[in-house]
């Protein structure tokens, strides 16, 4: 039997080599050139039924598409044995477990097999126009709605019979959470705060004729929210996709509405991938700090997956070692630092914080890390040119 690594990261050098990828902005087109294809959704059925214990995963599938775990996969070839020379489309939330599932079905023979860039979850992140088909395409049993961060934007921009909702904790809404990352994220100017936990005694202070909004920070709260309020028979209920954590990791050049409506919470700046190229360090007027461990850096960690280079130029001081190792950065206070970890930790805005009420002016955190920008490169249509920014990386993980 095929055994599947469910935590393995060195996929992304099989794209185009052993199996092709295809964004969800081409999907239509292919599958309509394709059509004797098969979908194949290998998240859980939980997630395919919209049936999860993580509600912020329950998105929706494809129509049509034949749902098998990646888990069971290996013991179930013979129910697609079928499309061994005819296209398979394959899909899960963010791609990941359908890489792997690519490679398999690759070494497995099967010779037509397209991996879907960035699951369906970025189905969801396309702009309206792209995303016209797909959305005809998902089948959901959830009486509430997804939407994307630019999507959100454009809606609060109007403001006409919003109501924003956010249901974070109440330490969390304050900024005065013990996770740095938790007090670092704002919120829309305008934002009613109900916790999850007191929304169904405090029900009667949400509006039932008027579109509720919902947001969190990482969109499992805000989904359990959603399905409540549409359980007690409120209806145009949504929810930000991966709450504010997506938020910050998307392009907010599309999100105009950003510098009007955002409050911000933290005295650093959260820039992303896609902002990263106006930050990125040229010469000795700005510092990268990687803030992992020495082993991470090194790719000498004992969990394999987080040995994945490290970014072009980086110094790298611990978290642990940073204050004790502020001297060497000292005549950066006054210059762009710019700080990042593994994927989307505290640890980073830990950092920032500590930078800050020592005196550096200029401090930016890096959203999801060095992992985000690899999956940004994979993922997102115009961005491998960010794979160059990655050095050192083992052969196993790239």
């Amino acid at each position: 039997m095929i055994q599947i690594s469910l935590y393995t990261s060195g996929q992304f050098k099989n794209d185009n080599v052993l199996y092709h990828t295809v964004f969800p902005q081409d999907l239509c087109k292919e599958l309509s050139s394709k059509p004797d294809h098969l979908l194949l959704d290998v998240r859980s059925p939980g997630e395919f039924g919209d049936s999860s214990m993580s509600t912020g995963l329950n998105l929706g599938h494809l129509k049509g598409a034949k749902n098998i775990d990646i888990r069971q996969l290996p013991g179930r070839l013979i129910e697609i044995a079928a499309y061994r020379n005819k296209p398979i489309f394959v899909y899960c939330s963010h791609s990941q477990r359908s890489r792997r599932v690519s490679k398999m079905l690759s070494d497995s023979g099967f010779t037509q097999v397209n991996n879907i860039n960035g699951g369906i979850t970025s189905i969801y992140l396309l702009d309206e126009k792209q995303r016209a088909c797909l959305s005809s395409m998902i089948q959901t049993s959830n009486k509430y709605s997804v939407i994307s961060p630019a999507d959100l934007c454009k809606k609060i921009s109007g403001r006409d019979n919003i109501y924003l909702l956010d249901v974070r904790s109440d330490s969390a809404w304050k900024h005065i959470s013990l996770n740095a990352k938790s007090n670092a994220y704002g919120s829309f100017k305008g934002t009613h705060h109900i916790p999850l936990d007191s929304l169904r005694m405090m029900i009667n202070e949400i509006p039932r004729d008027k579109s509720i909004i919902i947001t969190d920070l990482y969109g499992s709260d805000a989904s359990v929210a959603a399905k409540q309020l549409t359980d007690l028979g409120y209806h145009n209920v949504s929810f930000l996709l991966e709450g504010f954590d997506r938020y910050f990791q998307w392009d907010q050049e599309d999100q105009k509405c950003s510098k009007e409506n955002y409050l911000p919470a933290a005295h650093y700046t959260i820039i992303n991938a896609h902002a990263f190229p106006r930050y990125y360090p040229k010469d000795d007027n700005s510092l990268l700090l990687d803030i992992r461990s020495p082993e991470e850096f090194s790719n000498t960690h004992q969990q394999s997956f987080r040995n994945i280079g490290h970014l072009k130029n980086a110094t790298n001081i611990p978290l642990k070692d940073l204050e004790i190792n502020l001297k060497k950065i000292e005549s950066y206070k006054d210059k762009p630092v710019i700080v990042y970890e593994f994927g989307g930790g505290s640890d980073s805005y830990e950092a920032a914080e500590t930078l800050v009420k020592k005196g550096f002016k200029y401090v930016y955190v890096l959203a999801g890390g060095i992992f985000n920008v690899r999956w940004t490169a994979s993922n997102v249509e115009g961005q491998s040119f960010m794979h160059d920014w990655i050095v050192d990386v083992p052969l196993e993980n790239q």
